[in-house]
């Protein structure tokens, strides 16, 4: 008598099909490594620090940016808590609007009212994740490979593809592996991206390199940048003017203020050929007075003269006054031509012309 063989639940044979090991590349597993560490501080709390530690020295010294400076005022010593750099700089106000791509990231609420109000009308791009394929070949920026799709028309399919984005890496921060979040901001002529995040480091730990900038911290350089580069064209335009102080000042920046721009007379090699006389700048000859103490390359008022002209734009000139040459010189032989034939019949008045001799009747 034959034996009752063992039977077993289809469920049984579709869960252990399931738990079959399945190969995962090195990149997947690190974009998927970035998530974890929100996943884990959302469960594992930050241990308090001491209250005589290092951090909460560091965060004393320096007042809350949202209040103003007697809202800062310590009531027991009557001191002022001053600002950090970055926090002065970013309520710091400039006398030009703030590109929009320096204030898409930013979340500061302390900034002037009218980067508040450009920044509300910013609209977020999506999050941008890469994989560094290329680094330390160019100062302070990298490679970096973004996974995409591209369409084939012919046999009207997805398939996969890549693009690659120069990116600005303010610290030199990054190595070849690391998988980096971009933001979008015009660093230079080809590169129009800026390190947002580093997600997950490949090799060299996050703790032993130079941190990357925060979006506040960006803001807050391109501020510092700007400053100073107003500031260095105001005093050349006071320079100009034979201003001493501005003068002195460019001379401490180890700049140099102009030829000519001195106290006192100017020099014989700065005036103007025809003083007393209006020029105009295209002819070389800068507009001004007698005596005008004028730094190189620099009119009155601060405009720069006229600096050398492209050959192209030579050429297209040249052109366009050898037409218009040509055009007068048509226009007034046509005018004679009218004057002439003015008191007569016109061309057809003559007998001997062949318009008016009936050719082939005469017979």
């Amino acid at each position: 008598m034959s034996r009752r063989s063992l039977s077993l639940p289809l469920r049984l044979a579709s869960s252990a099909s399931s738990q079959r090991s399945s190969w995962i590349c090195r990149r997947c597993l690190a974009t998927q490594a970035a998530e974890l560490p929100s996943a884990i501080d959302a469960v594992v709390s930050t241990p308090t620090l001491p209250s005589g530690s290092a951090a909460t020295t560091s965060q004393a010294q320096h007042g809350d940016p949202r209040l103003s400076a007697s809202g800062r005022k310590d009531p027991a010593t009557g001191r002022v808590q001053t600002l950090s750099r970055t926090d002065r700089l970013l309520k710091a106000p400039l006398p030009h609007p703030v590109p929009e791509q320096h204030l898409q990231h930013t979340t500061a609420d302390y900034l002037p009212e009218e980067e508040l109000w450009a920044r509300s009308r910013t609209q977020p791009h999506k999050k941008i994740v890469g994989i560094v394929v290329s680094a330390g070949k160019m100062e302070k920026t990298v490679k970096v490979r973004v996974a995409g799709q591209r369409w084939e028309p012919r046999i009207r399919k997805y398939f996969a593809d890549h693009t690659d984005h120069l990116v600005h890496d303010p610290n030199s921060s990054l190595v070849i592996g690391d998988v980096v979040s971009l933001h979008r901001l015009r660093a230079s002529k080809a590169v129009h991206h800026v390190v947002g995040e580093l997600m997950t480091p490949y090799g060299i730990p996050r703790e032993q390199r130079a941190p990357i900038p925060t979006p506040e911290e960006r803001l807050a350089n391109y501020k510092k940048e700007r400053v100073q580069k107003l500031q260095r064209r105001s005093l050349r335009r006071e320079a100009a003017q034979g201003d001493a102080e501005a003068i002195r000042k460019l001379k401490a920046m180890g700049l140099d203020p102009g030829l000519g721009a001195e106290v006192g007379v100017g020099q014989t090699a700065n005036l103007q050929s025809s003083a007393g006389k209006r020029k105009v700048s295209g002819k070389g000859v800068a507009l001004g007075i007698k005596g005008q103490k004028l730094p190189e390359g620099v009119l009155p008022g601060g405009v720069h003269e006229v600096g050398r002209i492209d050959g192209r734009a030579r050429r297209n000139k040249e052109r366009a006054m050898r037409l218009e040459e040509k055009r007068e010189r048509t226009l007034v032989q046509a005018r004679k031509h009218a004057a002439a034939t003015a008191g007569g019949q016109g061309a057809s008045a003559d007998p001997l012309s062949g318009t008016t001799i009936s050719r082939g009747r005469d017979g």
